[in-house]
């Protein structure tokens, strides 16, 4: 049989994708050895998988060797098993590849329960940014009553979530967005306290205007610029979690100096910590049953950017790093 998937073939330079992945037909064997073959339904773009198409060895994921196939999380549909834990028609979640048909290894997916009034809330609400929302906010930032919540990339795939979740937990939260309809979407759809467009405003005086007292939690998904702001900006005993580095992932050459303002550290005794989804995908399928309750009570929503046809995977991809999503990215198969 046949089947379609991206290659990486060259280390991409910027976001200049096309010159370093290419569509390729290739035959596809049966599973076998305890894999399963899926026909894939959704693929999911995440911005961390920008790091494994570069050369860095010290990323938590080694790099993709060159000519390998990208890959991605996926929802998908089992077509043939070799292992006895999963059947045909299984509707699956995991770590697959950017393809409409691939063979993998069957311990990295997850057989869901159907039955969703749509499919992308499985990569979204439910999947794996639902996951590091809820970590990022409950585990990591360990959130108070009360305390002033800030997360960047606020209307994307996990900041979308998290400020939900910390809504939940009775903080005042604040989202960061780069565009009037963006902020408009985070605070009369998703419950918002304050929404801070910060290509057209200034972001200090904005900080300084709505949270006085300074920023208790700040959930940050692309440090850079925004977060040398935001740290002259912290309250006394302040949490970071850091989920992502959106601001440098296309950086190339030697690493990115420090924050600017790291002695706000020391002076508001502040702490930030480095969290990853392989750090809790064993309390995965627990923290979802909550996120599902949430979701299917109409309590935790979310948007689906939605690209069609596995030919226009870059197309999709592009988006994250440009700003021209809203929610999560998929492209739809």
């Amino acid at each position: 049989m046949k089947r379609n998937v991206w290659k990486l073939i060259a280390r991409p330079n910027g976001i200049n994708f096309e010159e370093a992945l290419e569509l390729v037909e290739e035959e596809i064997s049966d599973p076998e050895n305890g894999q399963i073959q899926i026909k894939l339904k959704i693929i999911s773009m995440d911005a961390g998988t920008r790091m494994w198409m570069s050369d860095r060895q010290d990323s938590y994921q080694p790099p993709i060797e060159l000519g390998s196939s990208m890959v991605g999380v996926c929802l998908a549909e089992v077509v043939k098993s070799s292992n006895p834990a999963f059947s045909k028609g299984d509707l699956v979640r995991g770590f697959g590849e950017w393809s409409d048909f691939a063979n993998v290894d069957a311990e990295s997916f997850l057989v869901l329960e159907k039955g969703l009034d749509c499919d992308e809330a499985y990569l979204s609400a439910l999947g794996l940014n639902g996951w590091t929302a809820y970590v990022g906010v409950m585990e990591v930032g360990k959130p108070k009553p009360g305390e002033n919540f800030l997360v960047s990339a606020a209307a994307g795939a996990t900041g979308s979530l998290a400020g939900q979740i910390a809504k939940k937990a009775g903080c005042r939260v604040i989202g960061l967005a780069g565009s009037r309809e963006k902020c408009d979407w985070l605070t009369n759809d998703l419950g918002f306290d304050v929404a801070i467009n910060y290509k057209e405003e200034n972001l200090d005086q904005a900080l300084k205007k709505h949270c006085p007292e300074g920023i208790d939690i700040y959930f940050d998904n692309v440090a850079g610029d925004i977060l040398n702001t935001v740290m002259q900006n912290l309250a006394l005993n302040a949490r970071i979690p850091l989920s992502g580095l959106l601001a440098q992932y296309n950086k190339e050459g030697a690493r990115l100096p420090g924050p600017e303002n790291f002695d706000q550290i020391l002076m508001k005794r502040a702490t930030i910590t480095g969290f990853f989804c392989p750090d809790f995908l064993d309390d995965g399928p627990k923290i979802e049953t909550l996120l599902a309750e949430w979701y299917k009570d109409g309590s935790l929503k979310f948007k689906a950017d939605i690209t069609e046809g596995l030919e226009n995977v870059l197309v999709a991809y592009k988006k994250i790093f440009t700003g021209e999503n809203i929610g999560k990215t998929l492209v739809k198969l």
